[in-house]
């Protein structure tokens, strides 16, 4: 049985043809990763690569069966600012065609950052709070305590086109890159065990509503 190191740089190093991909799951669950390669936008600034947002979102593709949006190339729009790219065209597609109930749009930050993760909700608009604090108490029961909301990121474009959906929560999670390092992965293993449980524990509550 491969390792979490292995299976996790596998997952990051994997090549796709597409300018995004999409692997279906079976929970009414989506995790999208938008910034998995350095981007030029159109202002002309550039926006680098958040590593392993796209390996965590695979992961969990591949583990607990959610749905997993991930870009693979630069198309010259960044999804998570322009308001019209083909990544959130067919992201809201396939939300509505697969009745997902909850999207994660995962995002990378830089360790100076002063948390571990930052949810980014609208300002307590695009989330239900009982989902939003079970996703808060799977990191804190694991260890991960420093959870902030909506400062400096409240959530980027995104977060606001899903938003608009009826009965679908979003929530923008910037990771700290103490999370993401490759030098010390054990931090990025306890970051997706958090995720498992929480996945786990979503599975369940909608089971049984």
């Amino acid at each position: 049985m491969m390792n979490f190191a292995d299976e996790i740089n596998n997952l990051e190093t994997q090549e796709f043809d597409a300018d995004y991909i999409i692997q279906k799951g079976t929970l009414p669950i989506l995790f999208t990763a938008p910034h998995t390669m350095k981007q030029i936008r159109t202002d002309g600034t550039v926006k680098l690569r958040e590593p392993y947002t796209k390996a965590i979102a695979l992961y969990l593709n591949q583990h607990c069966g959610v749905n997993a949006m991930v870009k693979i190339k630069d198309t010259g729009l960044d999804a998570n600012r322009e308001n019209r790219d083909q990544f959130k065209t067919e992201l809201l597609r396939f939300v509505k065609d697969n009745h997902i109930k909850l999207v994660i749009d995962l995002h990378g930050a830089t360790q100076s950052r002063d948390f571990d993760l930052e949810f980014g909700t609208l300002n307590n608009l695009s989330a239900d709070f009982s989902t939003v604090r079970e996703l808060e108490e799977a990191f804190t029961e694991n260890g991960i305590q420093n959870v902030k909301y909506n400062d400096p990121f409240k959530g980027g474009a995104i977060t606001e086109s899903v938003c608009g959906l009826k009965d679908v929560d979003v929530v923008q999670i910037e990771i700290n890159a103490k999370y993401r390092d490759y030098h010390h992965l054990e931090y990025l293993e306890q970051l997706c065990h958090s995720f498992e449980n929480f996945i786990q524990q979503y599975k369940t509550y909608t089971t049984n509503r």
